[in-house]
């Protein structure tokens, strides 16, 4: 039903050009350290190319019997580290043992190699504090990694070394009242790291970062600077995924006073060097054209009903890739091309090979060829009408026209939220035909009749705007559009007067302030109906969700939670609207806070519960070691 939007070997879009591109330079820069930059928006592909990359290796590995080692970097979920180059390198060497099983092979060079980071984890903590603890003018700091509290406060060396019991073995080590930047540490880590690989017996260690432009400015160009320290082991490569103008970005919020002989602030200039300095070899991944993304929509589209293993399916996939290899000459594909591929499979997918040709000229326009984008569409095509049908006016919804009113509402949306207070009792358009109509005219060859406006109201539509999309087909005259604002998520109740339906829209508004605002209408909250409260619920949730972003506690979600505290019938809809938070996605706030809403002692709190169990195992890092803390105290 819903089309996956993770990383993917399985290619739709020829990326797999670039993956045995970079492949290639990577086996022949032989022992040389090479770094690689895969550059592209948001939603390009640049995640399937690295997945493509550790696959061809894999295969590289079986048939030519070579070593070759890739791993796998998050620099997102890595951000929560105290430092970012110290946990570039605890991971390589983490996933490296794993991969190899070293630990018994080579547990010297392992004890050595953790001993170095052991090292360098104090030495930048101490690093941050000598001055302070050295001269007194400060409490003793906290060594999270090694101890949480030095015993005393102190302002001597003689003091330091007496008041350290349980980290005295590393402080030593690093001499904290000494300059810890010229010690040789990473001289010996990259001494013994080297060594680790020839034990290993690896000819090349491929490390994939991704989601580098996801991270803070500062934990990015630390990781990228990890990478620069990397470079002195011929044996490594390095391929970073990230969008180049973020990271350019980083680089100038890291250093923004960058100026040159005359003090003229360069930091434009400096990002460019300094990421050109970093990445030896820049790939971008080129954007869809609007033919390339319409055949792109029409894959996407048939493959929502058919498997990738579908040998037919295959056919097709392999023909779009063969069209797109020559973009200058790139065909669009006719429901013909689809039904002589598909042979006997078409009738599987006939519904959504048609629904792919009325779409796929706007929406490919809209998105700007973005692939997540138009992914993303789709998938919200998907889920909306398996909603429709399971809460049971699946049978008033056709697939066709809820993809033309999505369309209106993504990218005509002043247009899509009025229609609504010009629609006949009946839930028709009346005007639809008319418009229509008037449209066909104008664009007829040819035609010298005059044509004739007043029959319409037009002041508040924009009649340019709206053209392509009501041409689309199919066709709305007379359709009852009621149940495609209801499908669509849209949830206030257009089957009432109006001033209900502005009442609505202003609770949802206030539901997305602060709790001091909130507060004020407490009264009105308390008035709504059963049903008005769930239309108010489901409105916040769905743009919630929609906003994607998770890391911080979205707008909305103190709303939902005073909506619950007076309305408790809607417990269990917001103990299931946290369940489906993304875990990997989700900030440490997700952990506490939901108690006046639903009780720890009410059935709903057990879903809230089984959630957490799940985030200590799928969150990222910095939620697990929340989690755990939290619970350990309670």
């Amino acid at each position: 039903m819903i089309l996956s939007d993770n990383e993917t070997k399985f290619d739709l879009l020829n990326n797999k050009a670039i993956a045995i591109t970079v492949v290639n330079l990577i086996k022949e820069s032989t022992n040389q350290a090479i770094s690689i930059g895969i550059h592209g928006d948001w939603g390009a592909g640049k995640s399937s190319i690295l997945e493509m990359i550790e696959d061809q290796f894999s295969h590289i590995n079986n048939t030519e019997k070579k070593e070759y080692c890739c791993i796998r970097f998050n620099g997102w979920k890595h951000q929560g580290f105290e430092d970012s180059k110290i946990a570039l390198m605890s991971a390589i060497i983490s996933e490296l043992t794993n991969k190899k099983d070293l630990k018994k092979t080579a547990k010297d060079i392992l004890e050595k190699l953790w001993k170095n980071i052991n090292w360098m984890t104090v030495a930048k903590k101490a690093g941050k504090t000598t001055f302070e603890i050295v001269t007194g003018t400060a409490p003793i700091a906290v060594l999270s990694s090694v101890h949480d509290i030095l015993k005393n406060s102190v302002s001597t060396e003689e003091g330091i070394t007496n008041a350290i019991d349980t980290i005295g073995k590393y402080l030593k080590e690093c001499k904290i009242t000494e300059d810890t930047s010229s010690n040789t540490e990473f001289t010996e880590f990259h001494k013994n790291f080297k060594e680790l690989l020839k034990k290993a017996n690896i000819k090349k260690l491929i490390v994939l970062i991704d989601d580098l432009d996801r991270c803070l400015p500062d934990v990015a160009i630390n990781t990228l600077e990890a990478v620069r320290l990397f470079m002195f082991t011929g044996e490594t490569a390095f391929v970073v995924a990230a969008d180049e103008n973020m990271i350019r970005y980083a680089v100038k919020k890291h250093f923004p006073d960058v100026v040159d002989e005359n003090k003229y602030n360069v930091g434009i200039e400096f990002s460019n060097k300094y990421l050109e300095k970093l990445i030896q070899i820049p790939f971008r991944i080129p954007t869809l054209g609007e033919v390339e993304a319409y055949n792109y929509i029409m894959l996407l589209m048939v493959g929502s009903v058919l498997s990738e293993e579908n040998s037919n399916y295959k056919k097709l996939c392999n023909e779009g890739l063969s069209r797109i290899q020559q973009p200058w000459n790139v065909q669009y594909f006719t429901v013909v091309d689809v039904q002589k591929i598909l042979e006997d499979d078409y009738n599987k997918a006939s519904n959504e090979t048609l629904i792919a040709t009325q779409i796929g000229h706007l929406l490919s326009h809209n998105t700007d060829g973005n692939p997540r984008k138009i992914k993303r569409f789709i998938n919200m095509l998907l889920l909306r009408f398996e909603i429709a049908k399971n809460r049971g006016f699946g049978e008033k919804i056709n697939l066709g026209i809820l993809a033309k009113m999505m369309l209106a509402e993504y990218y005509i949306p002043n247009f899509y939220k009025q229609l609504p207070a010009h629609l006949a009792k009946d839930g028709t358009w009346k005007e639809a035909k008319i418009i229509k109509d008037i449209i066909e005219k104008k664009i007829t060859k040819n035609s010298t009749s005059k044509v004739d406006t007043s029959a319409h109201n037009e002041n508040w539509f924009n009649l340019e705007k709206i053209k392509d999309w009501i041409l689309l087909k199919p066709d709305i005259t007379n359709i009852d559009l009621r149940p495609y604002y209801y499908a669509c998520k849209e949830k206030i109740d257009y089957f009432t007067e109006r001033g209900e339906l502005n009442d609505l829209s202003e609770i949802v508004d206030i539901l997305f302030k602060d709790n001091m605002i909130i507060t004020q209408h407490i009264e009105n909250l308390k008035k709504l109906s059963e049903l008005q409260a769930e239309q108010v619920f489901d409105v916040i949730a769905q743009k919630i969700m929609e906003s994607g972003n998770f890391e911080k506690e979205p707008n909305g979600i103190e709303g939902l939670k005073i909506l619950t505290q007076y309305k408790i019938f809607l417990r269990k809809n917001l103990a299931n609207f946290i369940f489906r938070l993304p875990k990997a996605e989700v900030g440490v706030w997700v952990i506490t806070g939901w108690d006046k809403a639903i009780p720890s002692d009410c059935n709903e709190y057990n879903i809230i519960d089984k959630y957490l169990d799940e985030l200590q195992i799928n969150g990222n890092p910095i939620v697990q070691k929340t989690l755990k803390t939290v619970r350990r105290i309670k």
